[in-house]
């Protein structure tokens, strides 16, 4: 064992705490969440405000809360930690919360279950600080769509 007082050497480096494998499943719930965040506050800003625009990509929104289901199964599973503590009911949330989204975004019902709804999935993705999380989610999210969608508005 090596003095505490004394610099790590390559040889003195402890072993990778996450595997590669984790490494990449980590990375890709963290940016999972925070584009499902972002485009959960953007849908239900659009349908807050009235707007004929909902601003999101309905296959963007699909796949992006979709992930983000599965990213929630693998936190409480126990295979991912994240703010906060994942339960049935919010992976059930977010599921009738794409359902709903997906509704609104091909031109169907607007229903007024999505505002509320959505708030309380973004509490269970970032906890009791989801509003500042779920406004920094929203920029990215915006630039993402930018990017692949130059013409969609956002």
């Amino acid at each position: 064992m090596s003095d505490p007082d004394q610099p790590l050497t390559n040889d003195d480096e402890e072993e990778p705490l996450l595997s590669e494998e984790d490494e990449d499943l980590l990375d890709w719930a963290t940016m999972t969440t925070v584009y499902a965040a972002g485009y959960i506050r953007i849908l239900a800003d659009a349908i807050e405000r009235g707007d004929a625009d909902l601003q999101v990509d309905p296959v963007a929104w699909e796949n992006t809360l979709t992930a983000a289901e599965g990213a929630m199964v693998e936190q409480m599973r126990g295979r991912l930690h994240g703010p906060t503590a994942i339960t049935a009911e919010d992976i059930e949330r977010m599921r009738r919360l794409r359902e709903l989204g997906s509704a609104a975004l091909s031109g169907g019902e607007r229903s007024p279950e999505l505002g509320p709804l959505a708030l309380r999935s973004m509490e269970s993705l970032f906890g009791p600080d989801w509003q500042r999380a779920a406004r920094k989610a929203a920029f990215c999210a915006r630039s993402l769509n930018q990017e692949f969608h130059p013409g969609s508005g956002t």
